[in-house]
This record gives C-alpha cells, structure tokens and sequence, in this order.
C-alpha cells in the first residue's frame, strides 16, 4: 500500500488491447505470465518505494493483484486505445493518486511490461543516475545491432525508386552512404527499459521535462515484444539466462 514515506512510484502500463500479440501482457513466457517480470523487477529494485498497474482490463488486474501489486483503479477505456498517448494514463495515475490517497511522488517511473530482459540493476543505475543527477526526466537509450540512420534512406518515391538520405555525413558528397562504420557517430535507439519523469511534468500535460537526459543500458536488455517472433526469441534468452 502506498503512503507518503514513497517517494520514487513504479506505473506498469498493462492495457488489455494488443493486435500484435492477443492478450499479450499475461500470456505464458517460460512458465510465468508476461507482466509477472516486470513486477519481479519493480519488487527487487533498491530505489523504488511503490508500484502500481495501470490497466484497463479486469483480468490483468486479476493477475496482477495475485502477484501482489497493487491495482488501484481500472483506467478509463479512454486512455488506452491504440492510439492514446502514454501522457493519457500517466496523468490519470498521477490526478488519481492525488484525489484519492493525497500522496505525490517525487518520481515517476513508467516500466512497461513487454521487455521480460529487463533487470533490477538496469532500472536502479537509471535512477541513481538521475538522483545524481537532479535533471527534470530520464530515459534509457541502447545502440541497436547493425542499424544507424546515416545508412538509411527514404523511398521518395515508390514506383521509380527514387530515394533521398535520411541523414548526410560529411562524407556524402564523395561517398554517399558507403561510410566505414567507424567513421560513423555513435546513435542511440530510445527504449522502454526506463523512462522517469517528474510528476509536475506529468499534470502540466508533458511525459518529459526540458532537462532529458539519456542513460545507455545493454541492447539485450531491451527486447520489447509487439510481435510473435519476439516472444519466440525472448523465451530462448530467458532459457539462457536461467
């Protein structure tokens, strides 16, 4: 149960609709359901005080609440369309609280519950860093494998292939997109590993305060499931990690 000694609040954003992957947030991932890793993770971190789930769906929150977390509210149906906003439910988290239980938190930290990779010392470096740091919000960033905007290009138009670089190098004028990956700056991919913000953001309408900063945590951490494939290759990782 929350109470005003919590300052640092984990939401876990479980809405019941997923066309990628049907009921995804509670189907089995190596014997457990899949928000059941997040929770693991919220339970097993240092910094965080209290954590709740967000959820739209009865039976999410029927699961949550037998794996001991608490689901205060069911959120509007509104506020979790395909569509919507995250700024939606965490607003709505953040009013709900306030009105309800008189309790704000100094932080607000969103975990989603699609990357089962997650850990409780990616989630803790993310936040010391941000305590440290006293910056408005934070969000964790990975280089992804093999990608880099530098070598990619838009179609500008389909049916000629006709293409424009999404980004130059000052190496374009003499080799285009042919650039040594060494040569290349570094680019970060966001993730969902860790996004924290300060609640006065959140009531102002904005998920971000102006001061964002970047914290990098490993890229096999932040495998995000939308898709049948990813559950495929997330349980083989988490076989390999037991």
């Amino acid at each position: 149960m929350i109470n005003n000694s919590h300052r640092i609040i984990a939401v876990i954003p479980a809405r019941g609709g997923s066309k990628g992957v049907p009921r995804k947030n509670i189907a089995d991932i190596c014997g457990k359901p899949l928000l059941q890793y997040t929770i693991e993770v919220a339970n097993d971190s240092s910094l965080i005080d209290a954590c709740i789930v967000s959820t739209d769906d009865q039976e999410i929150a029927d699961v949550a609440c037998s794996l001991g977390v608490d689901v205060p509210f069911l959120r509007p149906r509104e506020f979790a369309q395909d569509d919507s906003p995250d700024i939606d439910y965490l607003k709505h988290a953040v009013q709900w609280l306030l009105a309800n239980r008189n309790w704000r938190p100094e932080i607000v930290v969103v975990l989603q519950p699609t990357l089962p990779l997650r850990t409780a010392t990616d989630v803790d470096a993310a936040l010391d860093f941000m305590l440290k740091e006293q910056c408005d919000s934070l969000r964790t960033i990975s280089i992804p494998y093999g990608y880099t905007p530098y070598k990619m290009w838009f179609m500008d138009n389909p049916e000629t292939g006709e293409m424009s670089p999404v980004l130059k190098t000052k190496y374009y004028d003499r080799l285009r997109t042919d650039v040594p990956r060494q040569l290349l700056k570094p680019v970060y991919w966001q993730n969902g590993v860790v996004i924290a913000t300060r609640p006065k953001f959140i009531l102002e309408g904005c998920v971000f305060g102006p001061d964002l900063r970047g914290f990098a945590v490993p890229i096999e951490h932040a495998l995000d499931i939308d898709e049948p494939i990813d559950f495929k290759i997330a349980e083989l990782l988490l076989q390999e990690r037991q």
